[in-house]
This record gives C-alpha cells, structure tokens and sequence, in this order.
C-alpha cells in the first residue's frame, strides 16, 4: 500500500508537496491546474526523468497500477472516423498508426504520380502536334512531285499511300554532312536524259581481260618465305623478325674481310668476320632466292597487266 508520495520540481508542483495516508481507498480531488494529472502521470511512469525529484514510499513493493489519459494514448486507439470506437493493446496501435502514415506516404506518391503523368500527357501531346506537323511537310514532297511532269514520281513509289509511311521513311534516312550541291531541277535533267524519248543511249563498256589474274592463285603466296634454318644464324634471324633488314644489310659489308676483322653495318661494332657473313649468306641460300625472284617476277608481269 502506498503510504507517502513526494512531488517536487515538476510542473505546478514547484516546492516539495507530500501526501501522506494510512487508508487503503483515497479520493484526491481539486480544481483544473491543482496537479491531479501530474500526480497520476508520475505514478504511471516513475522512470521518467521529469519526476527525479519525487519519490514515493510504499509499505510493500506494490504493482501500481494506473488507468489515465498517458495510459489512454498507450494501449487504446481511436480512430479518426469511428468516434468512440477503440482498438486494445498498445501493439495494435502502433500498427494502426503506421498503416495509417503508409497511407498517407501512398496518396502523396500518388498526387505526385498524377502531376508526372499530367506532365508527360502534355509533352506526349506536344511530340504528337509537333509530329504532325513535320509529317504534313514532308507530305508536300509527294504533292510536289507526283502530279506535275512527273519525272521525279518514280522515286515516291511505295510511299505515297500514307502520310506516315513517307515520314517514317525519310526520317530512317541518315542526314548527308554537307549540304546537297544539285538542284531540283538538275535532278530532273539528268533524269530525263535517260527515260522517255528524250533518253540518250550509250553503249555497253566491254568486259575487261586481264590477263595477270591467274598470278593471285599462285601457291607462293600461301607460303613464308624464309632461309635456311639449318645456318647458325637462322635463330637470331628468327629473334629478330626481319629478314629484309638483315639481307639488306649485307649491301653495306666490305669485298674484303681481314683478320681483324670489318665494321658491323648493323651494331657499329668491329665485329664482322667473314665466318659470320658466310653464315648469314648461308641462310639466304637458293631456295629462299629462287622464292624472291618468283615475287619480282610476279610483281613486274602483274603491273604490266595493270597498265595495260
């Protein structure tokens, strides 16, 4: 049983207020603002930081118990359209409360939905007419010219049943980067010029002989030209990759090589002897000078061809 309650520093209860009982059943009553709620409030959540300066004593440990508005908001929801009707347990409130944000969240994503699709109808009719127009202008390329003299008609054939169809056709087209240098009507002249009895005949080029074409089919040209692998330098050619630049260089050697040796066209080095050159000629041995040969022969028969 509760035998003291202390209140002090919290809301209208500025000094220390006691209330002191022996009596199982007590009425506390008084005038708004007097601290009944407080008083309630307190009891109803003691932890509250708001009451540190109370206490209470009590001739046991008691399990308080208290039904006020605090109490009310917790465990009891009223809903806003049914006065009067309540939905127990704290729990069910708190889910009532979040459907309802959640519907609240819905229709201000829908209103905000509305207002993007208002604005897409508005572009979506802005394209239409826009559309419109530009299938109306190329619509006069077909009135233009497909009554008149007619010459350019045939050049609309497929495309002159529905607006749409021309404009989807010019529109697949790529635009040229420069601007078109002929007119109209030069268009028209050399259009005339081969239809109708205006037309001007010209006659058929003969067909081309080329006599070096059988040159393309020969196997040399399936095959690598290389030299004699089996010379000591054939793998440091291989290295290298470039067997031109090393037959090339061998333009540059001396007739005569003496002990001492003769300057390297290639490093700059004193280091050519006539062992080493006998091997690089080594590689290039006949076959591979035999295949060179067949190319140059190639290339002279087939260039004469061309310029025949």
């Amino acid at each position: 049983m509760i035998t003291k309650i202390n209140l002090s520093n919290v809301a209208c209860y500025k000094s220390l207020a006691s209330l002191e009982t022996d009596k199982k059943v007590n009425l506390i009553y008084g005038l708004n603002g007097t601290g009944k709620s407080v008083l309630s409030d307190y009891l109803y959540n003691k932890s509250n930081s708001a009451y540190s300066s109370c206490s209470l004593e009590c001739s046991s440990d008691e399990d308080i118990i208290v039904y006020n508005q605090s109490f009310i908001r917790d465990y009891f929801y009223e809903p806003d359209n049914l006065k009067g009707i309540f939905t127990l347990s704290k729990e069910n409130k708190e889910a009532e409360e979040k459907v309802r944000t959640a519907e609240q969240e819905i229709t201000k994503y829908d209103d905000e939905k509305k207002k993007r699709n208002d604005i897409i109808d508005i572009h979506n009719s802005e394209l239409t007419a826009k559309k419109t127009t530009a299938e109306n202008k190329t619509w006069e390329i077909k009135t233009n010219y497909a009554g008149g003299d007619r010459v350019l008609e045939y050049c609309l054939i497929g495309l002159m049943g529905k607006k749409e169809v021309l404009f989807n056709y010019l529109s697949g087209i790529t635009k040229p980067s420069q601007r078109p240098d002929k007119t109209i009507e030069q268009l028209k002249k050399e259009v005339e010029a081969i239809q109708g009895a205006t037309a001007q005949k010209h006659r058929m080029l003969s067909t081309l002989d080329f006599t070096a074409q059988n040159i393309e089919l020969d196997q040399i040209f399936r095959k690598a030209i290389i030299g004699n692998e089996n010379s000591s330098v054939a793998g440091l050619i291989k290295r290298l990759e470039n067997s031109d630049w090393v037959k090339k260089g061998l333009e540059y050697l001396p007739s005569e090589i003496g002990n001492e040796g003769a300057l390297c066209p290639f490093c700059q080095g004193q280091t050519i002897t006539k062992t080493l050159v006998d091997n690089i000629l080594n590689y290039f041995d006949e076959t591979y000078e035999n295949d060179i040969n067949k190319l140059k022969i190639h290339l002279s028969d087939y260039e004469l061809a061309i310029n025949a």
